[in-house]
């Protein structure tokens, strides 16, 4: 007998199925809607690259991040994108025709090797939007905005923008003596300090730190401690307004070289942002706030849900002026931001607290009698054409109570029964299985449950369409 395979999955990979699918459509379809109205245009790039491509010339740390293979048939190293600004840039560069700024919106599944954790897999959907073509701040704040926005829309009251821009962390490693190719890996580690603490942080900088929950040695990068002191006094800076929180990076800051075109930056951004009295309330500088990806050179930015900081980041982005460039030769300023799909929908969930559907269909027909089968699609077909979803059971010979729990574990709503009685008198009769599974647990006494049938009502087959479009809230 052959070996059977046994039905794996790789870890940090999941499959999904039914409603959950549909979730994830409705969020995409919510921020598909938002970002053409501030006129970005659908693109879509394949899911393989040249290693090359997703690594550059250095592959650095961003290479131990990518799944990547060598492909014997052709002799090439190719690569699963990381995300999709890498490709967009390659896009770009390869098409000098288009014409400029080119905005566009993009979304697909994207793989990195990370550890699996609360909201965060291997492999997962991105929603993108990028202005490509010009330096203007003003490209900054409608990124900012639209993002504000589609949250919003998504009934998300309570979350934050954070924001600052990388010529202020440059500034503020420059004064503390760090030198310029140490930049990018304590970017990376400041990037840590929400998950971290600052102890953490001081302790990466320096000598390195046991992991508290794995027990693994976290090499540090050895800064010599007057540097690593300088670096802390910087992210100790607070205030309670933006203003004042500027006004103290500027009196920091001011005197360093290269902060010049960074804060007036800064202030530019600030003032576009000022006019969206919709979303600014929502949006605050936070200038030790660091996105680890190597390729940002201006505004960062980055979302999160205030109830849920554990998720930590469920947007951001940022300016990259030179990705462009890599391929091309071209300076070509840029800017995006990317909505962490799966992770905004794990949150979501946490945050409702509701029981979710495992499938789309709003409504079964049970199948009663099989010479009635006419009956049971003609009734499915109504439903279907008027708004509902609906399945009619299909498995032949099956107990209605086979047919209900069918139609409960997989968290359908209504189910409705019709025999030859029902058909002969005009009368249909609906299960409100979640009415019923809430009533069950309360039961006590088994006949009277059987008497009152809790959950289930009759009604003329006339009126089930516009009940059950009622019940669930369509009309």
């Amino acid at each position: 007998m052959a070996q059977r395979i046994q039905p794996k999955l790789v870890k940090g990979m999941r499959d999904q199925v039914g409603a959950a699918v549909a979730r994830r459509h409705d969020l995409i379809q919510t921020a598909r809607r938002v970002f053409e109205r501030f006129g970005f245009q659908p693109l879509e790039t394949p899911v393989v690259e040249y290693e090359q491509t997703l690594t550059g010339v250095k592959a650095g740390e961003t290479g131990q991040r990518i799944y990547t293979w060598h492909m014997a048939e052709d002799d090439v190293h190719l690569g699963l994108r990381f995300d999709l600004t890498v490709p967009l840039a390659r896009f770009v560069a390869g098409n000098r025709e288009l014409r400029r700024p080119f905005k566009r919106y993009q979304t697909g599944p994207v793989f990195r090797v990370d550890k699996p954790g609360a909201g965060r897999f291997r492999e997962f959907h991105q929603f993108d939007i990028d202005v490509v073509g010009t330096p203007s701040m003003m490209a900054d704040a409608e990124i900012v905005v639209a993002m504000g926005t589609v949250l919003a829309e998504l009934g998300l009251p309570d979350y934050t923008i954070r924001w600052n821009h990388r010529g202020v962390l440059n500034a503020a490693l420059t004064r503390a003596g760090v030198p310029d190719d140490m930049a990018t890996p304590v970017i990376r580690v400041i990037d840590k300090e929400d998950k971290i603490g600052a102890e953490g942080v001081r302790a990466e900088l320096g000598p390195g730190r046991i992991d508290a929950e794995s027990g693994a040695k976290i090499d540090g990068l050895g800064l010599p401690r007057e540097q690593i002191d300088g670096i802390v006094e910087f992210l100790q800076i607070s205030a309670d307004t933006d203003d004042a929180l500027v006004a103290k990076v500027v009196e920091l800051l001011g005197d360093v070289k290269g902060s010049a075109d960074a804060l007036r930056e800064v202030a530019e951004l600030r003032q576009f942002l000022s006019t969206e009295a919709a979303v600014c309330d929502r949006i605050k500088f936070e200038p030790r706030l660091a996105r680890g990806m190597d390729y940002y050179t201006g505004p960062i930015f980055e979302a999160s849900l205030d109830a849920l900081p554990a998720y930590g980041s469920i947007m951001g982005g940022g300016r990259y002026n030179q990705l462009v460039s890599r391929f091309s030769g071209e300076q070509l300023p840029a800017t995006g931001a990317s909505i962490g799909v799966d992770r905004l929908l794990a949150a979501l969930d946490e945050l409702s607290g509701e029981r979710r559907r495992g499938t789309v269909t709003d409504v079964l027909v049970t199948t009663m009698d099989k010479k009635l089968t006419p009956h049971y699609l003609e009734l499915v077909r109504e439903l279907r054409q008027g708004g509902l979803n609906a399945e009619v059971f299909l498995k032949p010979k099956a107990r209605l109570g086979d047919q209900l729990r069918y139609a409960s574990e997989w968290g359908i709503p209504f189910a409705v029964i019709v025999g030859s009685d029902e058909l002969e008198s005009g009368i249909v009769t609906v299960k409100d299985l979640e009415a019923g599974k809430e009533a069950s647990t309360d039961v006590e006494d088994r006949a009277q449950w059987v008497e009152e049938r809790p959950g289930q009502f009759e009604l003329p087959r006339t009126e089930l369409l516009a009940r059950l479009r009622q019940l669930l809230g369509r009309d």
